[in-house]
């Protein structure tokens, strides 16, 4: 007779269980994700929602079953919160699946590690995890979207942490809270064999909203301002020039080329006069939209001698944003670009989108060398990224890097991402120390103080004006972050590997004096 229980289908389920509660806690986790991020964002859910998923996977006797629910949890979660985008498979796969993956490795994490740690060591593990992946994935072309720290977004004084350790403070305080609940939990929440950790915990986080109290308070920006604005276009004339491109125009005719133009200098008319309008309103600095003005390569000149002579009757900055189609005769073909004019027509710079749409703009877009560049003007040192490149604060830490006062960020979203997408603007111009002007079309555009106030916005769809204007500090603040960079999520990624390297020697000492104790079998 076989000795071995040969597993069947429902033992696998059954045995991950125990206490009728553990699917519970699985089922109220994946009901807080879609509300973490994204869309319809409730900032209270990226707190709740790791507890619960830490506790259905501590609770659960077999890993190999608990950590692939773990991470259907997230991939349906990131499926909800997306709905209404249009991916392709491989930006579906990218975007939901890979970035559900992730997010499952710090549970995977406490599991090896943790289970094996006690006290302190084990209460740090889930959150040095977790703080390592959100940063690891803004290394890579994953990006840091969907981090549980933008969830935070309306909270200033909470986010004020992040222009002295970045946005990763942030990851680390939250799933701190996780691993800190959990630990109250498993003592049937009695505070006193825990009251050490639970203190810290709450000491801290209250630390941090102090800290940030305080530097709202006490720490105003300098009340030196200048006039800005930012333009944005008109929906049907950008649908119409973006209809008349398709993925082989880079092969383009000169009769093909001649037929589409009229379409596209309206796009450029268009954001010349609301420019103009602008400028009239007293703007001393103005952004357009991304891509707002489409243009032929061998038109881009001649735009630019238009936007430089409202440049010099109006004694202004333009930042024009511009889709230049070149003649490459395959792909890509497309230059996303920002050009800043200075009051004499002269172009400063002219900027190509670093950061580009995995699966999707990056196809037929020509990528930049990812330089933020800078220009000193009587209003600030001004710099410039492009919509997703501030995704990525590895990149977006130069502004801070080079003392940049004003931060221009044309952007181009999408109705569900509206506000998520603005948030990580807010969040590079806090860490940063700038103020940020971030003219966006088919979004939110919004205009902020390097401290995160909200100095101005306009929706996309309910404004039809096309022109936000106010005013903005000329000096910004040079930040600790600014200076030390990513230093907390290296110390969070030194502490996992120390932990791990000691939970690994451990077990190796163990095994070696198990194998002392084995008496010799000859």
């Amino acid at each position: 007779m076989d000795q071995f229980h040969r597993m069947n289908f429902w033992d696998a389920p059954r045995s991950i269980l125990t206490n009728h509660l553990t699917w519970l806690w699985l089922l109220i986790g994946f009901l807080f994700l879609p509300f973490a991020a994204w869309q319809t964002v409730i900032p209270l859910a990226a707190w709740l929602a790791p507890i619960f998923l830490l506790r259905f996977s501590r609770l659960s006797r077999r890993a190999l079953v608990a950590l692939p629910l773990i991470f259907l949890a997230f991939a349906a979660g990131n499926t909800i919160t997306s709905r209404g985008l249009a991916f392709n498979l491989l930006g579906f796969l990218g975007n939901n699946l890979l970035k559900a993956l992730l997010w499952t490795l710090p549970y995977a994490a406490d599991r090896l590690i943790g289970s094996r740690l006690k006290g302190w060591t084990r209460l740090l593990v889930f959150p040095m995890a977790f703080t390592v992946v959100d940063w690891i994935m803004s290394l890579l072309r994953v990006s840091s979207s969907g981090s549980p720290a933008y969830s935070q977004y309306d909270n200033l004084a909470l986010m004020q942490i992040v222009s002295v350790i970045g946005m990763w403070g942030l990851t680390f305080l939250i799933m701190w809270c996780a691993s800190t609940v959990n630990e109250l939990w498993e003592h049937g929440f009695d505070w006193r064999p825990v009251r050490g950790m639970v203190g810290v915990f709450v000491g801290v986080l209250l630390g941090a909203l102090l800290f940030g109290s305080a530097r709202l308070t006490f720490a105003a920006p300098d009340a030196t301002t200048v006039p800005v604005a930012a333009v944005t276009g008109d929906s049907a004339i950008s649908r119409a020039a973006a209809g008349a491109i398709d993925m082989n125009f880079g092969q383009s005719t000169d009769a093909e080329r001649a037929a589409v133009r009229p379409t596209f200098e309206r796009t450029v008319n268009l954001m010349l006069a609301r420019t103009e309008t602008a400028l009239r309103g007293g703007a001393r600095i103005v952004g357009w939209e991304e891509g707002s003005g489409t243009v032929l390569e061998e038109d881009k000149q001649q735009t630019l001698d238009r936007a430089a002579a409202l440049a010099k009757q109006y004694g202004a900055y333009l930042e024009v944003s511009l889709g230049v189609l070149t003649r490459t005769g395959a792909l890509p073909f497309l230059r996303n670009q920002s050009i800043l004019i200075d009051p004499v027509g002269r172009v400063l710079w002219i900027y190509d989108k670093s950061h580009l749409v995995p699966f999707d703009e990056a196809f037929f877009t020509i990528p930049g060398n990812e330089v933020l560049p800078v220009a000193d003007t009587p209003y600030g040192r001004l710099s410039t990224a492009i919509c997703y490149d501030t995704y990525f604060p590895p990149l977006l830490r130069q502004a801070g890097q080079n003392g940049v006062d004003i931060l221009i960020t044309p952007a181009n979203d999408t109705p569900m991402y509206a506000e998520s997408a603005a948030a990580m603007d807010r969040m590079r111009a806090v860490e940063n120390g700038v103020a940020l002007v971030r003219p966006t079309g088919h979004g939110l555009t919004i205009i902020t103080d390097s401290e995160g106030r909200v100095l101005g916005s306009q929706n996309y769809f309910t404004d039809s004006s096309g022109i936000l204007l106010t005013t903005v500090p000329v000096h910004g603040v040079r930040t600790i972050y600014s200076r030390v960079g990513d230093l907390f999520a290296y110390l969070c990624a030194a502490g996992l590997m120390l932990l791990a390297g000691w939970v690994l020697l451990r077990r190796g000492r163990l095994a070696a004096a198990a194998a002392r104790l084995v008496p010799n079998s000859r």
